[in-house]
């Protein structure tokens, strides 16, 4: 009678590990990582002796994200719940802003929003414009 009942407890926990690696998956931040390897100057800024393009690659090694854009101004990482900016700064070194992605895409707009379309992705701003889209 007991074996079916701890079966049943087995076969449970598998389903809740699968669920909760499945709602998890993907939505890794970079903020822990960033406070504990970077020096803070100040609320959401850090600096680092290393070039923006080191300091990214150290970042996405340890939270990657498909969503990067590079350019000479600075490298761009986009994930779930922030928006991480590295620039560099006269005499070397970088500066990096961790901002929610709101934040993050007003700030950076200029270098991302021909890549990342809006806080939301490209979709963000879509609203329709189709046959009987109004107007008239």
């Amino acid at each position: 009678m007991r074996t079916p009942l701890i079966g049943a407890g087995l076969l449970a926990s598998l389903g809740t590990a699968i669920l909760l690696i499945a709602l998890f998956a993907g939505k890794t931040s970079p903020r822990g990582h960033i406070d504990g390897n970077y020096r803070k100057v100040a609320a959401g800024t850090y600096a680092s002796p290393k070039t923006p393009l080191r300091v990214a690659g150290e970042i996405v090694g340890k939270h990657p994200t498909k969503e990067r854009v590079y350019t000479p101004n600075g490298v761009y990482l986009r994930y779930h719940d922030a928006v991480v900016g590295i620039v560099p700064v006269a005499g070397g070194g970088s500066r990096i802003t961790v901002d929610t992605p709101e934040r993050g895409y007003a700030r950076y707009h200029s270098a991302v929003g021909g890549d990342w379309g809006g806080p939301g992705g490209r979709a963000a701003f879509f609203r329709g414009g189709g046959p009987g889209g109004g107007g008239k």
